[in-house]
């Protein structure tokens, strides 16, 4: 079994997709659309460069004329219709007018939400990590420490990585996130692996359906908590887990900017 987690703001833009693509009878206009529409294209890895803006200054006009921004969630809601993958949703606050609307949404995806353990879904298992700080978790796991840290942790066959780019402030090296993730995939059919786990923001749901549905292989999403999982300390991380065998995250590994991304709390 595989599990998808969408973040708040991913979740919450795929339901008003919804409401303007299926609820075809909903016309009224959603105030807060706009405001997640920049943190998508701000903070998420999220990027088009057909769309002016690069950091809380985009316009929903603008990102509403966005192919990219339109395929994305089209792939996005497909997805999470497949009854056969676990789907973790996160929704942000929504107007109460929605709710009805919401329940809809949810007939309509219907989403297995059944718990997988990250360890369990591990074990034995040949693992590929996909983040950003990928290489400090393999680190970690060759040194030993991450027993020390979680000795429940399990045995695994062997660990293999992809640093995924930071795409932040709608920029990145190709012309949007589409072509990156392309190159991504390309990257990750090279890899001999058995199941993946993945927390590379705005990528997460497109790499999981290429693994899942064209690799045939199983993924697990996870959010900011993996680094927990390999004693990284990051600002999200409560101090008190925090022990002698956690490692911080080198400077040289912070991408530029990275104090405007919630305030650098994943590095």
């Amino acid at each position: 079994m595989n599990l998808l987690r969408l973040g708040f703001t991913e979740t919450t833009l795929l339901f008003y997709y919804y409401l303007y693509t299926i609820q075809i009878n909903y016309q009224n206009s959603c105030h807060c659309k706009e405001s997640l529409c920049n943190w998508l294209f701000s903070t998420s890895g999220f990027y088009d460069k057909r769309i002016k803006g690069s950091y809380f200054d985009f316009t929903l006009q603008e990102i509403e004329k966005s192919q990219v921004y339109e395929i994305y969630f089209e792939r996005l809601l497909e997805l999470v219709k497949n009854r056969e993958i676990c789907i973790n949703l996160c929704f942000h606050s929504i107007d109460d007018h929605l709710l009805n609307y919401k329940n809809d949404f949810l007939q309509y995806i219907t989403p297995n939400q059944h718990h997988i353990d990250i360890l369990e879904f591990i074990e034995n298992q040949s693992v590929l990590i996909i983040n950003n700080l990928s290489p400090l978790m393999k680190q970690q796991y060759e040194s030993g420490n991450i027993k020390k840290i979680c000795p429940n942790f399990p045995n695994i066959k062997n660990l293999s990585i992809l640093q995924n780019e930071c795409t932040f402030f709608n920029n990145g090296p190709d012309n949007s996130i589409l072509e990156t993730s392309e190159h991504l995939c390309n990257k990750i059919k090279d890899i001999d692996f058995d199941c993946a786990v993945i927390s590379a923001g705005a990528y997460s749901s497109l790499l999981f359906n290429y693994i899942v549905n064209t690799l045939h292989k199983k993924a697990y999403v996870i959010g900011g908590s993996l680094p927990l999982y390999f004693g990284i300390q990051t600002k999200r991380i409560d101090p008190k887990l925090v022990n002698e065998y956690f490692i911080k995250v080198p400077p040289e590994m912070r991408p530029d900017g990275y104090e405007k991304i919630e305030e650098g709390a994943y590095w």
